[in-house]
């Protein structure tokens, strides 16, 4: 599973991608994600030394995307908070056993699948889905195709 750092990171930058604002305050993505101020502020530090995301100070200021969000993909952003998404190696406490050989192979095609799914996925789709679920809560009548 992803640490909360990683889902901390892509919530704010959903909130980057759908905001109709060029640069939204650290204040309102905290509030709108429910994400503790401070841990937003170094998160999108980091994102921001990672070129994932730009600020501007000033009363118009905030964060904003620094690139389209179809150029950002989720391994990028895991990179960038500091989750080292990597091959698992045996674990170190495995057994010698068939069954315990079995979960290590497991573990480390489960762990593959993620890397390649976090590489090959972008924010764009991840908003693209975002959008989908809004408009499924927020009308119970909506139809999404």
């Amino acid at each position: 599973m992803l640490q909360r750092r990683t889902l901390y990171a892509l919530k704010a930058l959903l909130e980057l991608a759908q905001g109709s604002e060029a640069f939204c305050p650290v204040t309102r993505i905290a509030q709108r994600q429910q994400i503790p101020a401070p841990m937003l502020e170094q998160i999108l530090l980091q994102l921001r030394r990672a070129e994932l995301v730009v600020a501007q100070r000033g009363r118009a200021g905030g964060y904003g995307l620094a690139r389209p969000a179809g150029a950002i993909h989720l391994e990028q952003v895991a990179d960038a908070v500091g989750e080292r998404l990597q091959q698992a190696g045996p674990s170190p406490n495995h057994g010698e056993g068939a069954s315990d050989q079995v979960l290590v192979i497991l573990q480390q095609r489960l762990q593959r699948s993620l890397i390649k799914t976090m590489r090959e996925t972008s924010l764009e789709e991840l908003f693209l889905d975002l959008r989908s679920w809004q408009a499924i809560l927020e009308d119970d009548n909506a139809l999404m195709i």
